[in-house]
Parts: C-alpha cells; structure tokens; sequence
C-alpha cells in the first residue's frame, strides 16, 4: 500500500473514531442507562394529571416538585405535562403508565380501584385528630415503608410492585367532614334522614354504622345531584370545595370528627425509575420531602379562607363537641366499628387487614395524631 493510501486510510478512521467518541457521552441506552449521568443529557418525562391546574395538590406539590427538580438537574430534566385528564382520563392512570403513553403519574389514584390496590384505603381510616402533614408524613412512610408483613413483603411490594410500579407519597388530602346543603344533625333521627355521597368503601362502612344514607357518584356529578335535591350532601374535605363550586350549596358542616384523608401517590413504572440516573432520582425524592410539608399546608390555608367566606354567606360549622350527646355518640361509635369492619373486610380477602391498619395507626401516632382508644389497644 502507498504511503498516501495509508495515510488517506488513517485519517478516515480517526475521523470515524472521533464522532462516536463525540456521540457517546449523549446517548442513552437500551434499558435507560446513561454512558455518564453527568453528560447533561437532557431527560424528558412525559407526566398525567386528572387534576386540574388550579387544584391544590398539583399547585402546591406537583408543580414545585417538576421546578425543584428540573433546576436542581441543571435542567437535564424536562417535564412535558397534560393535566385536567387531557392525555389520559382518571383511573386509566396504570394503563397509562405501562403501555408508555406517560412516564408519571401525578397523581395515581389507587383508591377508586380497591380490586387492584385493597391496602391503599388504610388512609381513609377514620381518625381521633390528625392534619394534612400529619397525615402526609404518615402515608409517605406508609408508601415507602421497608417494614415486612408477615408474609414479607413490604407495602410497596404488595400494592404497586405487583403492577410493575414504583409510588411516592405527594400530599395527602385535608381531613374529611360531614357537610350538608341544610339539613342538621339535631338528633340521631336526622343523620338516619341524611342520603350522602360516599367517596369510599370505607365511608360506606361508617355510614352503615350511624345510620346515614349512602350513595356512590363521582365528584363531577354531585354539584348537580345536590342542586336537585337528590343528595342531601357529601363526605369531603372543606379545601376542595371551590374546585367544584360547594360553597355555594354547603350551609352545615360537622368538624372535629376525622373522617379520613384521602391517599395518592407520584407513580412511575419500575422500569422508567431504574432507567433514571442515581443522582437525578435522589434530586426527586429530596424535591418531594423538600415540598410535601408546604403543599399540604396550602390545604389548611385554604380551609380557612373557604370557613371564613362561606360563613359570611351563612353556612354554619359545627363542633362535634358541640353537637347534641345522642349525636355525638352515634358518630364516634361509628370510627371504632368502621376499623374493625375494614380489617375484617380485607382479611377475608386474604389481605393482612390488621397488620397495615396498625401499621398506619402506629405512623399517624408517630407523627402527632391520635386515634380511638380502642384502636390503640389492637395488637
């Protein structure tokens, strides 16, 4: 070969050489991985929300967590987001996430699917005292406890790693209360009058339990149910009111009794969180405790001024306390019997009932709640 042709021939390989050197700090592979998490490669997460943009919890978690992260990364990550069920419709959140419509699920509410997620409603437990930090620390805990249940799984394994997916706690819901377009709990008599929309099984179980009418609907539809007279009210936490326009129609609430919180989670599927470089998945998770506190006090926040401006229209709010004894009795009575019946529930499903209801009685306890005596007394 002529020294030209060699020479001709080298150059063309270093050439070569040089592009995929070039090319192999910005590529991703198969399963994810980055060559060198430290590339700057720009990460694009496709995320779902049913809720709407003006929802507190997408206000004042979900959207300082994307900033949180996307600035922490030194904008490596990228989130394309379609709320208000755009993209994807409520409750076809899992499906979503596995066929690869989305990377995040913000959030997956497994509550309205208690045939794939049985344990998840532990958090609708009605409950002594208890708020939404409080209680998000607690279903935080609970989500991404390492504690094993005797047959050694933990709760993550059971509830999502089944699905392939991997879940965090966000915020968790304000505490519900009872709340009517009029009609008052003067007697036991009255809540057995009282035909309420139900958001859970649970709810279902409490209202058995003291007599109240329940009736199964999605939120969408109970603004109207309400404004016909077909309902009398609803179980709901008082921060979520403006979202449907209740203020407008609620004019009696029962505080002072915890009816629950309503639990979701920030999910992804396994495969998608395994593929995100380390020091990017410890910027998210530092960025969901970094807010969790903050966005669950925004619901607080907002209970106030909701009190405040919808008594100025009328609306009464009423201590438990302050209730009539017999009234009172009922109500309470119900919050110990709806934990047994849950645990029964769950245990004839061959789910360990009486294991995750003390599990979460112990983190709620943990983190400053309280729950009845009895339940205290479970072992």
């Amino acid at each position: 070969m002529k020294k030209s042709q060699r020479y001709f021939l080298l150059s063309i390989l270093f050439f070569v050489c040089s592009i995929l050197a070039a090319c192999g700090g910005e590529t991703t592979s198969s399963d994810g991985d980055t060559s060198d998490s430290d590339s700057g490669e720009k990460i694009t997460l496709r995320v779902t929300s049913a809720l709407a943009p003006t929802h507190g919890q997408w206000e004042g978690f979900f959207v300082p967590w994307m900033e949180q992260v996307t600035e922490e990364s030194n904008g490596r990550v990228e989130f394309v987001t379609f709320t208000s069920g755009e993209l994807v419709e409520a409750g076809n959140e899992l499906d979503a996430l596995n066929e690869g419509t989305v990377d995040i699920a913000a959030p997956l509410l497994p509550i309205y699917d208690p045939q794939k997620f049985p344990l998840s409603e532990v958090s609708m437990l009605p409950l002594s005292s208890s708020d939404p930090i409080i209680a998000g620390r607690a279903y935080n805990k609970l989500v991404t406890s390492e504690h094993k249940f005797s047959n050694g799984k933990t709760f993550q394994e059971m509830e999502y790693g089944e699905h392939g997916i991997k879940a965090f706690g966000p915020t968790i819901s304000q505490e519900y209360s009872i709340s009517t377009t009029g009609l008052e709990f003067n007697s036991p008599a009255d809540l057995k009058k009282a035909k309420l929309r139900t958001p859970s099984r649970i709810h279902e179980i409490y209202s058995k339990h003291v007599g109240i009418n329940s009736v199964t609907m999605p939120t969408f539809d109970l603004f109207d149910a309400m404004s016909r007279g077909a309902i009398d009210g609803s179980y709901l936490f008082i921060a979520d009111w403006t979202g449907y326009g209740f203020q407008e129609l609620f004019k009696y609430t029962v505080q002072g009794i915890n009816l629950g919180h309503f639990g979701s989670v920030l999910a992804m599927t396994e495969d998608k969180w395994n593929s995100i470089p380390e020091d990017i998945q410890q910027i998210m998770i530092k960025a969901m405790d970094d807010h969790r506190d903050a966005g669950s006090q925004l619901w607080v926040d907002r209970s106030a001024e909701i009190i405040e401006s919808t008594k100025a229209e009328g609306a009464k709010f009423v201590q438990l306390e302050d209730t009539d004894p017999e009234v009172k009795k009922v109500l309470e009575d119900g919050l110990v019997k709806t934990w047994h019946d849950f645990i029964d529930l769950l245990e004839e499903q061959g789910e360990p009932g009486k294991e995750v209801a003390i599990l979460w009685r112990d983190l709620i306890v943990e983190e400053g709640g309280s729950v009845p005596e009895e339940i205290m007394e479970l072992k």
